[in-house]
């Protein structure tokens, strides 16, 4: 009887011991995890660092950059902006400035800035006109015909100068000063108060409440994990799909004010929801996303999380969309470069950074009811935050200040 009592204490001890090495072992993978995090993040910060200076990215000196003005009615312009479009997919390392002179007042007073500049004959001064270089191109049959040569003579040329962009730099520091694409510490802020959003949090906490009457934590880390990195993948491929988009749209300017009211309009939705959350017109997360999650939650594999990710994140998108498409369209102005790509890759890594964390304090033992009563709490203060940046960016975007 006493060997056997001794063997069960000796028995309970491994079980123990096993236990104690389980949770030693998962808290050196959450740390593992997060010193990659940071390592990842802090890469991000240091490239965008080297490829942005403080509130402008822009070429350098020896990048080749193609300034081409163009109207929205006139059918040569609209041939060139698709001949354009066409060839800048072949030439990574030169970088294409679209402006249009329709309605925009700045663009018609830089055009004929650099009309005078180029002395340019009278009878070429109407668009479609292309600057590169020292040299100017006008009218469609001339720049359809001679730009790509003019692009490979640039590119072998060491001694490049861009003329046209050291005037168009030194008319916006005198006309526009303050104007400038979105800096690195503006998209920061904005990730992080859209991060704040009580949708994404409902989403996660939705999915977690299934996943743990599972009984496997692991399972729950793994497969919720899977699900947030299909959150990230479809919000980064969507941005850079409508900075494509935006990009080759020729109603540049019709774009500015429609990206400008829609982020007045959420505006207001979120100011309606800080004041009176939920009643009339709601941004809460729609019954499809519950019946999604409900539906495939209790058999999720790795990769159903993973696509449950992506699907969710494009249900939720009227609720979570909001300040995001704003960012999109400020990053469009610059076009698809490396710096806008770590940009947005950034702005997504700091959204999803809340769900890591509350999967993380679940998995750890924090109750679900627990968190979800908190973002219960304090959801109106999160729409109040994401009201008033919409509202300052719809407004300075319709104004023509962004």
């Amino acid at each position: 009887m006493r060997d056997h009592l001794q063997w069960f204490k000796c028995k309970r001890h491994k079980i123990s011991c096993i236990k104690v090495r389980s949770l030693n072992n998962n808290g050196k993978l959450i740390q593992l995890f997060f010193k990659r995090l940071l390592w990842c993040l802090l890469l991000i910060l240091m490239v965008l660092i080297l490829v942005a200076s403080p509130g402008i990215i822009r070429a350098s000196p020896h990048d080749i950059t193609v300034y081409y003005f163009v109207t929205e009615e006139c059918p040569n312009c609209i041939r060139v902006d698709e001949y354009i479009n066409r060839i800048k997919i072949n030439y990574p390392q030169v970088f294409f400035k679209r402006f249009s002179l329709s309605g925009n007042a700045t663009n018609i007073e830089l055009f004929i800035g650099l009309l005078e500049e180029f002395n340019v004959v009278e009878e070429l001064r109407e668009p479609p006109i292309v600057f590169i270089g020292d040299a100017y191109l006008a009218g469609e049959e001339n720049i359809t015909q001679t730009l790509e040569k003019a692009i490979l003579e640039y590119i072998n040329d060491s001694e490049y100068h861009d003329k046209a962009g050291e005037f168009i730099e030194r008319f916006m520091e005198e006309h526009h000063p303050t104007v400038s694409p979105p800096s690195v510490a503006s998209v920061v802020i904005a990730a992080f108060i859209d991060s704040l959003n009580p949708c994404a949090f409902a989403t996660i906490i939705l999915l977690l409440t299934y996943s743990v009457s599972t009984g496997s934590p692991r399972r729950m880390l793994v497969n919720c994990g899977a699900f947030i990195i299909g959150v990230l993948v479809s919000y980064l491929s969507a941005g850079i799909g409508l900075i494509y988009v935006i990009n080759i749209a020729p109603f540049r300017v019709l774009l500015r004010y429609l990206v400008g009211s829609i982020a007045i309009v959420f505006s207001a939705l979120e100011f309606k929801e800080f004041l009176f959350y939920g009643k009339g017109l709601s941004l809460e997360q729609p019954g499809a996303l519950s019946r999604i999650i409900n539906r495939y939650s209790a058999s999720m594999t790795v990769g159903a999380g993973f696509l449950i990710g992506m699907a969710v994140s494009m249900v939720e998108l009227p609720c979570t969309g909001g300040i995001y498409i704003t960012i999109i369209y400020l990053l469009a102005k610059i076009g698809l470069t490396l710096g806008v790509f770590l940009l947005l890759l950034l702005y997504n890594l700091i959204f999803i950074l809340p769900l890591v964390i509350i999967l993380l304090l679940v998995y750890f033992g924090r109750s679900v009811m627990e968190i979800d009563a908190w973002r219960i709490e304090k959801r109106r203060y999160m729409r109040l935050l994401a009201g008033i940046l919409l509202l300052t960016v719809g407004i300075a975007m319709i104004a023509g200040l962004i």
